[in-house]
């Protein structure tokens, strides 16, 4: 596990409370962005947040993404890159300024819109804050997630055609899981992780996995590096609140 990230997001969490200002805030401000495929029929799309509250969605859309912001500091104006080479389309959705960090009054909401149309890989670096992802759907390929401080809630549940790996790299905080019961999943956990709490999975040789684990073609292979928190694995039909 990358531990400077750790005390990094401790750091930035410990000036905040001294509640002075690193810089001033702007006016309230929104924006919106729509990134065709431009007949990419693959993606990879890469997520930099390093503090506020991220939405990321799983959508029926010929768009790769259709997203919309809101924020009051400069620096953290989203950036949207993308750029086809060949059939692979690569997305970026950045902050403006990548280092340093504000402290006081900050306001900084994503809400990513991604469509189901093509296979993705995703790297998503998180700092700290809120971040719910609702993957239901998407033709996955990939998934990285490097935490920062806070919650994270991840749903890959449902159907999927193709195995995929999905790393987690954890932080401070907390995470859930709801995991597919229709295709195989292991849960492998590594490091100081406070606790975890499986619902729908039992312990396997030092993992956790499903009931359809080794049974269907499809297998979900998930690695957690888990720093100080707790973990909820979800694997079985249920509503969430």
């Amino acid at each position: 596990m990358r531990y400077p990230r750790v005390k990094l997001a401790l750091l930035v969490l410990a000036l905040a409370a001294l509640a002075a200002a690193c810089d001033e805030p702007i006016d309230y401000r929104t924006e919106s962005r729509t990134v065709a495929l431009e007949g990419a029929t693959r993606a990879e799309v890469v997520l930099d947040m390093s503090a506020g509250e991220l939405r990321v969605q799983a959508v029926d859309q010929d768009a790769l993404l259709e997203a919309s912001f809101e924020y009051n500091r400069e620096r953290d104006r989203p950036v949207v890159d993308y750029h086809r080479f060949g059939d692979k389309g690569t997305l970026q959705v950045r902050r403006a300024r990548r280092h340093g960090f504000s402290i006081g009054r900050i306001h900084n909401k994503w809400d990513l819109r991604l469509g189901r149309t093509v296979p993705v890989d995703l790297d998503i670096d998180l700092g700290a804050g809120q971040t719910d992802l609702d993957l239901r759907g998407l033709p996955i390929r990939r998934i990285d997630i490097d935490m920062g401080v806070g919650e994270m809630n991840l749903d890959i549940q449902g159907e999927h055609k193709e195995s995929f790996d999905v790393k987690i790299d954890g932080g401070v905080g907390s995470a859930k899981l709801y995991l597919p019961v229709e295709v195989g999943v292991k849960v492998r956990v590594d490091g100081g992780l406070g606790s975890v709490n499986p619902h729908g999975l039992t312990k396997q040789g030092g993992a956790y996995v499903n009931d359809a684990y080794g049974r269907s073609r499809v297998t979900i292979e998930i690695d957690i590096d888990a720093g100080i928190g707790s973990g909820d694995l979800y694997c079985k039909p249920l509503i969430k609140t």
